[in-house]
């Protein structure tokens, strides 16, 4: 009923109004971004970024944050290991594996400057947007803590002073309707308003996986965001925006593809084909003896249907003032977030890895900045920023067919602030020095634990008094206090970070930069379920410092642009979820040091007029060159260290293609065509890099055809994704010596669908 209503919402407001007569496009569109908190052109930003306005996304059906990641150069966006939960990005590699709703991301994602402070939140709905801008490499001086990879940057579409809007409505494969619309306009001379909605629905019996063990199709999906702006500018000098978002999910979840990693005659043993570096379903079992050898990795006999219900409420406060020569600005945040996931984590029909996950999440954030003008003769931004954020996080596995069931959870507090600077030293006419500072101070407090037996929260394990596998702080009387494994509960870190830009512009079409930067992300604790008080000791922060060389060029007349980098990345402590050695379970720490190097390039064409062809591209090398983590082989030999590993999700090669034509149809009509793809080569997705759990590489290729008026007043639009219906892995966690499975996340085989839009 509400998807129905929803869809009306807009319709009611339609009204016959003028159109807009379409312009022949025969130059690149110029973009400014706010990428460096100021507004300047994307040719003069001295660090590499990708940038997509609010037409890219929609042609390209950017419908979440993950799916920037199938046209930005260096950015793989990933489900985590525990299937559709968790969101993690990785840009030139850097990125974090983890699921536990306690982890910080290592890509900072913002949404209207607001930064989301856990990977569970980064499942939202991407819609009615005004553009994205993707930030790669460091970014802790205006951006912060936890952005050692980058930063995106989601920016809606503000109430407009004209009325205006937009409803557009689809079908598509699996029974799946969508529909948003939005509505923008004046209330008064002074306040305007925004009002936009998107939802999705698709049936509960049609999906592309298949549940053997319960007869069930998964497919359902039950979703609906809302968005609503004010936006008051009472004269010149003064305005304030006041956002207010919700969502709403409730979807059942693909399965994950079950992984036996067991001798069916030495249960004892890892099998064979393990050993050799490939999945063999049948020869290869878990320690139950159950096997999949169907080769669907969509369809399975899981003994539970995984289902993943999200809901969130946040507000967002924006003023700015017109001080004289500088405007001071405030960015006010709040967030309310609840995640509720069920996952069959052995994907099989027994009682090995049944998992419930709860996490509830507050969050505040206050950031003051003062921006000088140009009148200054060095530019300057000067700030402070606040943040609070509380998460309770709470799971259950049950193991009973196999060992005992368990709960374990936990209680964070996190508190930062921070002061921040940048200004900016014309040298001369053509050559400037960029500078940038930023202190911060975080303290996090962490309380939790693993208990025996399953419960509904943290708090009701605790006061159970049910035995515990581990527990911080440790309680009075413990006989493991004051030991070695007394560690603290509580962490206060300082760090200061800087950036250094040496910026070289010859002509108004021509840009070159020299780069040094630095960035952190915290530490913490690992909320996983934990077998033993020592793997509970606290994983210490990461720290990345990239050298970086980059041009950026305007050619013919601007219809070309072309932009490169080249990065060497010295990465300190970097943090990964894995299982070490034979460890019962994966936990978040300190894995080693690493380097990495690459280049990346991105080009836009307009051969002809209406012809627009994008291409990017990353090449990368990584290593992890100085570690303390012993691993044992899967054939039983002697122990060695993941030292030489390649980090995970950091593939050698990427490339990205977009390719876009639109040509008239007698006088009123136009037809679009489009194609898109993108290449991402092989690469191991967990740090202990095994090969049977390892991506080989997959080539995606999207397309779209559209029948549209000339004056862009509506469209109808037929696409395609994953056109060759590849099958390729996103996410895996090895598990073989400790639990004799292992788990893979697949990607999303063939959809389909046809949409219409109509703008007033």
């Amino acid at each position: 009923m509400r998807f129905m209503l929803l869809a009306a919402l807009p319709a009611a407001v339609l009204s016959a109004l003028p159109g807009r007569v379409a312009a022949q496009q025969s130059a690149l569109e110029e973009i400014v971004v706010t990428a460096t908190r100021r507004e300047e052109r994307l040719q003069d930003v001295a660090s590499s970024a990708t940038v997509f306005g609010g037409k890219d996304l929609e042609e390209l059906r950017v419908l979440q944050p993950l799916d920037l990641a199938e046209q930005t150069p260096g950015l793989l966006a990933k489900y985590g290991p525990n299937g559709l939960a968790t969101v993690g990005f990785y840009v030139r590699g850097v990125g974090i594996n983890d699921f536990t709703g306690t982890v910080d991301p290592s890509v900072g994602i913002y949404v209207d400057e607001v930064f989301q402070p856990t990977p569970d939140m980064l499942n939202f709905a991407v819609y009615d947007i005004a553009r994205v801008e993707v930030l790669r490499g460091p970014q802790g001086t205006l951006y912060g803590r936890n952005s050692t990879g980058g930063a995106i940057n989601f920016l809606t579409a503000r109430p407009t002073r004209e009325f205006e809007g937009f409803v557009r409505a689809g079908y598509g494969s699996y029974s799946t309707f969508s529909a948003t619309g939005a509505v923008s306009g004046p209330l008064s001379d002074t306040l305007s308003a925004r009002l936009s909605a998107n939802a999705i629905n698709a049936s509960s019996s049609d999906g592309y996986a298949y549940n053997r063990f319960t007869n069930n199709d998964l497919g359902k999906v039950d979703s609906i965001a809302v968005r609503g702006q004010l936006e008051w500018q009472p004269n010149e000098d003064f305005s304030g925006r006041l956002i207010y978002n919700h969502g709403d999910a409730n979807q059942e979840m693909p399965l994950l593809q079950h992984v036996g990693t067991r001798d069916p005659n030495n249960p004892g043993a890892i099998c064979a084909p393990v050993i050799a570096g490939r999945v063999d379903e049948g020869p290869c079992v878990d320690l139950l003896g159950y096997f999949d050898d169907d080769n669907d990795p969509y369809t399975g006999d899981s003994n539970m249907d995984p289902t993943l219900d999200l809901e969130s409420d946040d507000v967002t406060m924006i003023l700015n003032w017109n001080v004289g020569r500088a405007t001071l600005t405030s960015i006010t945040g709040y967030a309310d977030f609840s995640k509720r996931q069920s996952q069959d984590i052995d994907a099989s029909p027994n009682v090995v890895a049944d998992n419930f996950t709860f996490n509830d999440v507050e969050n505040f954030s206050q950031e003051f900045r003062l921006t000088s003008d140009d009148s200054f003769k060095f530019p300057w931004i000067i700030g402070a920023n606040y943040g609070s954020t509380d998460i309770d996080w709470f799971q259950t596995i049950d193991l009973s067919d196999l060992a005992i069931p368990t709960s374990n959870g936990a209680v964070q507090s996190t508190e930062t602030y921070a002061l921040f600077g940048q200004v900016t030293f014309p040298l001369n006419e053509k050559v400037d020095f960029v500078g940038g500072l930023r202190y911060t101070n975080e303290t996090r407090d962490w309380r939790g634990a693993t208990f025996v037996g399953t419960f509904g929260s943290f708090q009701e394990a605790l006061d159970s008094g049910a035995p515990r596998l581990s527990q911080l702080p440790l309680p009075p009387g413990d006989p493991n206090a004051g030991g070695p494994l007394d560690f603290p509960t509580s962490l206060d870190k300082d760090k200061v970070d800087f950036s250094a830009v040496l910026r070289y512009r010859p002509t108004e079409n021509a840009m070159y930069y020299l780069s040094i930067s630095e960035a952190f992300r915290s530490g913490g604790y690992s909320s996983a379920v934990i077998f033993s008080q020592a793997a509970l000791e606290p994983y210490g922060p990461e720290t990345l410092r990239s050298y970086e060389a980059g041009l950026k060029l305007s050619l013919a007349d601007n219809r070309v642009r072309f932009n490169a980098s080249a990065y060497f990345y010295d990465f300190k402590d970097f943090q990964a979820t894995f299982v070490r050695a034979t460890e019962a379970s994966a936990r978040l720490q300190n894995a080693g040091d690493v380097e990495i190097k690459g280049i990346d390039a991105s080009l836009d064409w307009l051969p002809i007029d209406n012809l627009t062809i994008g291409l990017g591209m990353n090449l990368m090398d990584s290593e992890i060159v100085a570690t303390d983590v012993v691993l044992p082989p899967l054939d039983g030999g002697p122990d060695t260290t993941i030292k030489g590993n390649e980090i995970p999700n950091a593939p050698a090669t990427t490339f990205n293609g977009r390719i876009r034509y639109q040509w008239p149809v007698g006088s009123t009509l136009a037809l679009a065509a489009q194609t898109d793809f993108n290449y991402v080569d092989d690469h191991f997705l967990e740090p202990n890099n095994r090969e049977y759990l390892a991506e080989n590489g997959y080539f995606l290729a999207n397309a779209r055809l559209s029948l549209l008026s000339q004056d862009n007043t509506w469209s109808v639009s037929a696409w395609v994704k994953n056109l060759t219906d590849e099958k390729y892995r996103t996410a895996a966690q090895d598990l073989a010596l400790s639990l004799g499975f292992s788990e893979i996340v697949v990607g999303i085989p063939t959809t389909w669908g046809v949409e219409f839009e109509y703008r007033f």
